[in-house]
This record gives C-alpha cells, sequence and structure tokens, in this order.
C-alpha cells in the first residue's frame, strides 16, 4: 500500500512542483528581462530630461550673455550699464554672478566690487584657461567660490571678435546647490530608493554627485565593476552607454549620456534589488502560494491515495488468498466509481471461480480430476468423440454381494457399499487411474487416460493389488460392526480402446469402449474372492516385477483357443505390494454331505443337475464329486438336501478352481463366494465354531 501510494504522489505531485517550479523560474526570468528592458527605456527617458535640465539650466544664460556681447556692443557700454545687464542675467537665470574677462585681467560683471577679492586675476583662473584653448563653451570643475564661498561650477565661453580677434572669456558661475535643486524633477530618481545621479566630465571627474563625498572624485577609484566600466566606456567617447554590474556586491544599473553643449556627461545608477523589489515580492508570494498549493495537494493526493490504494491494497490481499483457493470471500464495495466497480467484477470473479470449483469438486466425485480438468480447461473437452489409445483396465466385483446383502435394510447395504467403494475409488485415484463408472459393487477403470502414463500396465496392476490387499482392512471394520464380510474379485488387461466422450449432447460420460473392455470384464468373471487376474498382454509388460501365483487356462465364449491368464502374488518394483498366501487345507468330511448343483451364466441360473457330494470343507473351500461334466472357474450355486443333522435350507454360491477325474467322476475344489445360513450351521457342526 505504502508503494502504490508512494508511486500515486511521486508521479502527480512530482510533475506539479516541476511545473510550478519551471513556472516560477521562467516567470521569474521574462519579468526581470521586462523590468530591465523598462529600466533602460526609463533611464535613457531620466537621462534626456537630466541631459536637457543641464543643457537648460546651465547653458542657455551663456546664449544670453554672447547675445548681450556681440549684439548689444557690451565692451562699448558705459561701465553702470554693463553692470546693470550682468545684474540682469544674474536675475533670469539662477547663478551666482555673470561676467566678462578680457585679455588686460579686467573683469566685468554685475557684482558690487565688495564682493571681489582685492587682486583677483580672472586669467589665473581654471576656466579662463580652458576656455582660452576651446572653441565652444566649457564647464568647469566644481570649486570654491571666490565670492561666495560656495562651490560652483563656471559655464565659460570664448569670445571672438568680428575681425577674429579674442575679446574675452563671458561666463557665469552656477551654484551646486541651483543643479541638486534640479535632481528632484527627474521622474526616475524618485521611482527607485538609493538611485544615485551624477554629472561627470570626460576625464571621468564627478562635477556633481548625489553623495557629497563622492564630488571631485573620479569613476572607478573604488574598482567596482560598474564604474570602472562606466570609465571605460568614456574611454572609448561612448556618447550615451547602459548595463548592468556590481556595487559593493550588489548588482545596479548604470548608463551615461553626453549633453548637447559642453563636454559633460549626465550618469545614472540605480540598485537592481530596488529595481527588481516588485518582482521579488511577487516572486515571494508565489513562492507562498507555490508551496501552500502543493501542501494542499499533498494533503489531498494522500487522501486519494489511501482511497485508491486502501481497495488497491484489499484487492491484492484477496487475489493472494484466490491464488490459493480460498473462493469464501467477497469484498466490501466502498465506491461507487471504477475502483469499486474493480471490486464487484472481482466478486463476481470470485463467485464464478467459486462456483467452478463446486463444479469440479462435484465432478470430481463422478470423475477422477484429470478428466474434470480436461472437460473444464480444454476447448474441445465437451467434444463427443474420441481416440484410440492402449491403456491398462481394471474391473473388480464383490462376489456375492448381492445374496450376503439380501436380508440387510437398505441404508445397512449402503453404508458396507460404500465404505468399500470409498477406500477403492481412493486407491484408484492415488494410483491416478480413471474411474469409468461403479455398478453396484462393480467398477471400471483405466490407466493412461486422459493423462498419458508410459508405466500404465505396471501402475494399474499395482493398483489392483493395493484395492485387493485393503480388503482386509475393510472386513476388519465390518467384522468389528456385525457386519458381513466381503470378497472382491479383480482383474486387468492391457489394450487397445477407444477413449473419449461417448454418449450425445445432453448425456455424456468420458470412457471407454472396445472389445478388451468386454475381455476384462470376462477374466474378472474368473476371479475368485482375494484374487488378482491379469491378461497375457498385461503380463508382458510386467513379467519381470511379479510373482506368479498360478497360470489359468480358461474357455471364453467367442475366442476360439484357450485363454492364459495369471494369478498374482506380489509386485516388486517401487511398489513392493504382496498378497497373503491363503491356501487352505480341506479336511474330510466323515459323511459325504449331498447338495443339489446348478450352473450359473452370469445372474442366470442355466442348469439344474442331480446330485453332487461334498467330500472335504475348509472355512473357505470345498471338495466334491459329480458324476457330471462340470468346467473350471464356472461359478455354481450349491443347495442342502434334507441333512439329518441341520434343518437349514438355503443356497450358497461358489466357484470352481481346479477339478480332476477320479473313478469316472469329476472332483472340484471349490471357493465359497457366499455361504448360506444353512452351509453355516454345516460348517459348525464340522468345526464346532462359526464359519468366516
Amino acid at each position: 500500500m505504502k508503494k502504490l501510494r508512494n508511486k500515486f504522489l511521486t508521479y502527480i505531485l512530482l510533475p506539479v512542483i516541476v511545473i510550478i517550479s519551471v513556472t516560477g523560474v521562467l516567470s521569474f526570468v521574462i519579468a526581470r528581462s521586462i523590468v530591465l528592458q523598462q529600466l533602460t527605456e526609463l533611464g535613457a527617458l531620466g537621462l534626456q530630461q537630466a541631459s536637457d535640465e543641464i543643457d537648460s539650466g546651465l547653458l542657455t544664460g551663456i546664449q544670453t550673455l554672447k547675445v548681450f556681447a556681440l549684439e548689444a556692443g557690451l565692451l562699448n557700454l558705459p561701465d553702470a550699464q554693463q553692470r546693470l545687464l550682468f545684474r540682469r542675467v544674474t536675475h533670469v537665470f539662477p547663478i551666482e554672478c555673470a561676467f566678462m574677462a578680457l585679455p588686460d585681467g579686467t573683469f566685468l560683471t554685475g557684482m558690487e566690487k565688495s564682493r571681489i577679492p582685492p587682486g583677483y586675476e580672472p586669467r589665473l583662473s581654471s576656466w579662463y584657461q580652458t576656455a582660452l584653448d576651446s572653441d565652444g563653451t566649457i564647464i568647469s570643475a566644481s570649486y570654491l567660490s571666490p565670492f561666495s564661498s560656495e562651490l560652483v561650477m563656471t559655464v565659460a565661453h570664448k569670445v571672438i571678435g568680428s575681425q577674429g580677434e579674442f575679446k574675452g572669456v563671458l561666463g557665469y558661475n552656477v551654484p551646486l546647490s541651483e543643479i541638486r535643486q534640479k535632481l528632484p524633477k527627474i521622474k526616475i530618481l524618485g521611482e527607485y530608493r538609493g538611485s544615485v545621479f551624477s554629472i561627470f566630465s570626460r576625464d571621468g571627474r564627478y562635477i556633481i554627485h548625489s553623495d557629497d563625498s563622492k564630488t571631485g572624485r573620479k569613476l572607478g577609484e573604488s574598482k567596482d565593476d560598474l564604474p570602472v566600466r562606466m570609465r571605460k566606456a568614456l574611454g572609448e567617447d561612448e556618447t550615451e552607454w547602459s548595463s548592468v554590474g556590481t556595487v559593493d556586491g550588489a548588482y545596479w544599473y548604470g548608463a551615461f549620456r553626453k549633453t548637447r553643449e559642453g563636454d559633460l556627461f549626465v550618469g545614472l545608477e540605480i540598485p537592481l534589488a530596488e529595481a527588481l523589489s516588485p518582482i521579488f515580492h511577487l516572486a515571494a508570494a508565489y513562492l507562498a502560494l507555490g508551496l501552500s498549493s502543493i501542501l494542499v495537494l499533498s494533503v489531498i493526493l494522500v487522501k486519494m491515495a489511501h482511497k485508491i490504494a486502501r481497495p488497491v491494497n484489499m484487492l491484492s490481499e484477496a487475489a493472494v488468498k484466490l491464488s490459493q483457493g480460498n473462493y469464501e470471500q467477497t469484498l466490501p464495495v466502498i465506491s461507487r466509481d471504477e475502483l469499486g466497480h474493480l471490486i464487484e467484477t472481482f466478486n463476481t470473479m470470485t463467485e464464478g471461480l467459486r462456483q467452478r470449483d463446486f463444479i469440479r469438486d462435484t465432478f470430481g466425485r463422478y470423475l477422477t480430476q484429470d478428466v474434470v480438468d480436461q472437460l473444464l480447461e480444454s476447448e474441445d473437452g465437451l467434444k463427443i468423440g474420441g481416440e484410440n489409445r492402449q491403456l491398462s483396465i481394471i474391473m473388480s466385483d464383490v462376489r456375492g454381494f448381492t445374496a450376503c446383502t439380501a436380508d440387510m435394510p437398505p441404508e445397512r447395504v449402503l453404508y458396507v457399499l460404500n465404505r468399500y467403494l470409498g477406500k477403492m475409488v481412493e486407491i484408484l485415484l492415488d494410483y491416478r487411474g480413471t474411474v469409468d463408472e461403479i455398478v453396484g459393487d462393480g467398477i471400471l477403470a483405466f490407466f493412461s487416460a486422459p493423462t498419458p502414463m508410459e508405466d500404465h500396465p505396471a501402475r494399474a496392476v499395482a493398483c489392483a493389488m493395493k484395492m485387493q490387499a485393503a480388503m482386509d482392512r475393510i472386513n476388519a471394520m465390518n467384522q468389528a460392526e456385525g457386519l458381513p464380510s466381503l470378497e472382491m474379485g479383480i482383474a486387468v488387461n492391457t489394450g487397445d480402446v477407444v477413449v473419449g466422450n461417448i454418449g450425445s449432447e445432453r448425456r455424456t460420460k468420458y470412457g471407454i469402449v472396445g472389445s478388451e473392455v468386454n475381455l476384462t470384464g470376462r477374466i474378472q468373471s474368473y476371479a475368485v474372492g482375494g484374487e488378482v487376474l491379469v491378461s497375457q498382454s498385461t503380463f508382458e509388460h510386467i513379467r519381470s516385477i511379479v510373482k506368479v501365483k498360478d497360470v489359468i487356462r480358461v474357455d471364453m465364449k467367442g475366442i476360439p483357443e484357450p485363454v492364459l491368464v495369471y494369478s498374482l502374488q506380489a509386485i516388486a518394483g517401487p511398489y513392493n505390494i504382496q498378497l497373503p498366501e491363503a491356501d487352505e487345507v480341506t479336511a474330510p468330511l466323515t459323511d459325504r454331505v449331498p447338495l443339489r448343483i446348478s450352473r450359473i451364466d452370469g445372474t442366470v441360473v442355466r442348469t439344474v443337475q442331480d446330485t453332487v457330494w461334498m467330500t472335504h470343507l475348509s472355512q473357505t473351500s470345498a471338495v466334491i464329486l459329480s458324476s457330471a461334466e462340470i468346467t473350471a472357474r464356472e461359478e455354481i450355486r450349491l443347495e442342502l438336501t434334507d441333512d439329518p443333522r441341520s434343518d437349514a435350507t438355503g443356497a450358497s454360491l461358489a466357484k470352481i478352481l481346479s477339478i480332476r477325474e477320479v473313478e469316472g467322476c469329476y472332483e472340484a475344489k471349490i471357493r465359497f463366494t457366499f455361504v448360506s445360513p444353512g452351509m453355516r450351521q454345516l460348517f459348525k457342526s464340522v468345526f464346532n465354531r462359526p464359519a468366516a
């Protein structure tokens, strides 16, 4: 059950986990790509905005000054008007002061003279020298203003006259505080906390930085990946650049853009953790939702697996019991789904097997198990017809059974008969014989069908001798219960017969037919109680392992030549069965006893003879004298005539064992198969004890 549940969980839960994980990773990668794309676009817009702000904030004023200087003839105006013009420019633009430095060192400005340090020489300023060497507008690095002690940048432009002569340097100082006030107006800086804005020159020196401590320093001094790469891009004359790199071990987005006027660059640095924080929050929520879903799904799957595994486990255990032959089980239907239908089908199958087993067992009481298996399992098992096959046939019969049970109640007759038949059939099945039929006290069985057997002659003879040997045990039980003793004659014959399903579609039996069956019956009729007779054909197969008690030559109807049959005493080999040697000696009678003799042909009294005389007697046999010719192995009926020693009358049955001629008469040794009450009285008078 655990294996099935684990497989169920693995086959369903594992793909779900993989799908959720792959979906989450792909979603994160795609979202990250989208965010970076948006960040790049927003960064470009932000830098464009910053560049425009710088261009408008730093450089627009210089255009105005250039117009005043050239078109208004700034140098030709009186001193008071020059100062007034510079003051107006200062009021219009957020600058510290506007000025023009002449080649002779004159410093024209709108400031109060008191603010100009004594001896101030503008030509020694870095911005003057830089502008002098430049053909355009320059923006100086930040420095401490000599007029206000405030950090400023100087925007300057070299003025050239109409004749190409140098007129001076026109410019103004922009306080860094004014530029910083413009930074919050850049939208992207407000989108992400921790973002950094900077303005730096071509050589990578920060003119303005969000972190005041870095103002005046150069890019790449910290050796962090992103600043170093920005510095490298500057050196390659890039005017616009963006990428992702590390700063202090964290990933940042960095970009810069060159302004239109001046050799200035606007830089932007945004921490990716801040930019990707919505994705991280979404990923955390997705992870929590995924884990919750997996947990809920696991609980559901465990319950489902248990619900599925329980009937499957129940079916598995039931199948094991079924394989062991336990058909007395009915499983409860615990659901109405496919599993419930499977259990119902299993119960139906079990019921079918139970009925088949019942049929098999029932058939087994009428047929051997091999025959039942062939009928139930073979496609042609019930087909009418047969085949020629060499078999060994057994036929047995209880001698004088009808006569010895004539005075018994029917239930007692059946009790005696079933005890006898039960033991005989048990032995036959032990030796794998097939019981063809049971008629009264007679049994017909055969060997090597339906399952072929190479040793069927020896097996049949050993079975017959085992059956004969078992009669002592049966008679001991009968005598203990006051029931009559039984004697059985049995014959074995080997030959070719037709074996198969005999009958019609409505009534069929598995059996044998043929002349060899009739021959077996005739041989059996010659057997006396306690004797096993085998035919010549059977004897040829087993002569090396049997001990012969007697060889009998008999004449059979329809057979021109006498037939040899063999009375067996023992069989060796793997069977090792020995019959008791019961050759009793008859004692002579003081007076011969007259008897009326009748010959029996099957069940019909054929001929009534004259009187014969009994001269010798034992517990089971006698010697008689007859003036008429009699035949060996013939069955006869003997009746007592009036005898002064006994008033009882009745017929006894016997079989003639041997004959010899004595003084013109026939002396025959007979074996009793049934002793009448009158004959028992004779036994008692002779032996002074009850007869057997």
